[in-house]
Parts: C-alpha cells; structure tokens; sequence
C-alpha cells in the first residue's frame, strides 16, 4: 500500500468501517498505531468510508456514485487518529478514546459472531441445490452446465433478496430488477458469498472452520464487495483477491458499472 500510496499523489484507499472495526476489536492502541503507520504518511491520500449499514440503499452505477461513499468527516477524524499514534508522548485523550473504540469494535465483532454462527450449514444447504456431479464439475474447474449456472444464479438472486430482507426491510415492496440491484452492496456481497461458496465447494465441502475463521471470512467478503465500486481491495488475503476479480470480472460482463482495475505499471500489459 505504501508503494501505491507514494507512486503518484492522485492514488488514494479507503478504509471500510469493518476494516477499522476488525483492527480495533483488540488492543486497540496497539493495533491502531501499527496498521496506520502508512496512513499516517500519507494523510491526504487516505479515506474512510461510509458504514456499510449507511449505503444499503445506494445505487451506484459510476464513479461520482462512487465517490459518495466517502465520509469525508470521518476521514478527517481517522486522519487524525494516525497524527496522534505517531506522537510522543501521545495526546492525554488517545487513551480513552482508543478504549472507547476497542468497545465499540468488540460489541459488533460479537454481533457479527452471532450472525455467521450457522453459517457453515447454510453453505452446506446451498451445496446440497448442486447435484453430484454438478459439485465435481466445479472442484475440478471444468466447464458448467446452463443448469448449473442457473442455479447459481437462483441462488444469487434469492440470498440478494434475503439479505435486503434481513437488512433493508424490503419485504413486500415492488421488486427490484437486476440491473438496478446489481448498482447495491446487497448484490454484490451476496455475489461475493456465492463465490466463496462455489469455491468452498471446490475445495471439497469440508466442515470444520473455526468460527472466528468464519468472522474474518464474512468482513473480507465485504471489503470483496465494497471494492468493486473502486479500483479493488488492497489485501494480502489470496481469497480476498480472488473473490474480488471474480466477483469485478461478472459485473462488468453484467453491464454493471466497477472501479476501473489498477495495475502495477511494470505489470501493465501482462496477462
């Protein structure tokens, strides 16, 4: 990030409230200070966004929607935040401000604990709508079926609406159609779970994941989903990634509008 960052002042991240939330949950001050070295040097070219509970809502088919996602008042505090880490001795208020906060990050970490409990059964339910040798077809990367597809898209279409029933109390208003559910977060980051899925099912279905495990998969599902308005997500996750390209690559064969892919100039051209 810091190479990106110092390669040309027009490049700038952003964090998700979640990416805050996740370095926050434990030994805030700590955790804080380290993972905004970086954006400390660089305090104009770092952003916050706003909380995904905020842009439920928001249809973004360009980049000035994309734009709007931005909380600039709260980019300023987070600004801030990496100034005061970095000063010695540290601001009489960081203490009890990052404490306040570690709170805060704890709380929603358990609520989002709850949340992904049975996870791992509802992956097993969307498993079971694949027949066997549908479920082969995709762990070993072959070529799927229309069937196969439409399943999936079955499946896409209905988290999507569960989702925004669970979160957007959607439940008896007209439908959405696609091409304006594609432009919102429920969209893609049901599109980024069905991803996951496919790809836990190529790797054999296995039970077992940790629980915290499942915590972590579900905040980087939504950074997956979030950056596909922008250039991407930065992380050293491989399924972030992955889930990222993927999920960027089918919007943009939908029609749907995403960030235009960054590259590393000595990258450009290679496939």
């Amino acid at each position: 990030m810091e190479e990106f960052l110092a390669m040309d002042r027009s490049h700038s991240v952003a964090f998700s409230d979640w990416t805050i939330i996740e370095m926050q949950k434990k030994n805030a001050l700590t955790t804080s200070r380290e993972s905004l070295t970086i954006a400390a040097k660089f305090p104009n070219q770092v952003f916050a966004l706003r909380p995904i509970g905020d842009i439920l809502d928001d249809e973004v088919r360009s980049k000035d929607d994309a734009v709007k996602l931005i909380d600039y008042a709260e980019s300023v505090r987070l600004g801030q935040l990496a100034a005061d880490l970095r000063r010695v001795p540290p601001p009489e208020h960081l203490g009890p401000m990052m404490q306040e906060a570690e709170t805060y990050a704890s709380t929603m970490i358990e609520r989002l604990r709850n949340e992904v409990a049975d996870w791992e059964d509802a992956l097993v339910g969307a498993a079971g709508e694949f027949t066997r040798e549908e479920r082969r077809a995709i762990a070993t990367k072959q070529k799927v079926s229309d069937a196969t597809k439409r399943k999936a898209v079955a499946l896409l279409l209905e988290a999507t609406r569960n989702f925004m029933i669970d979160n957007q109390q959607k439940q008896g208003e007209k439908a959405l159609a696609v091409k304006d559910a594609m432009s919102m977060f429920a969209f893609r980051y049901s599109l980024c779970v069905l991803i996951h899925t496919l790809a836990w099912i190529g790797e054999g279905a296995g039970r077992g994941k940790k629980l915290e495990r499942r915590v972590n998969d579900a905040i980087d599902l939504q950074v997956a989903a979030v950056g596909t308005y922008f250039e991407g997500a930065f992380s050293g996750d491989k399924q972030v990634r992955d889930v990222s390209f993927v999920a960027r690559t089918l919007l943009r064969q939908w029609g749907a509008y995403v960030g235009d892919d960054w590259q590393h100039p000595d990258l450009v051209g290679r496939s």
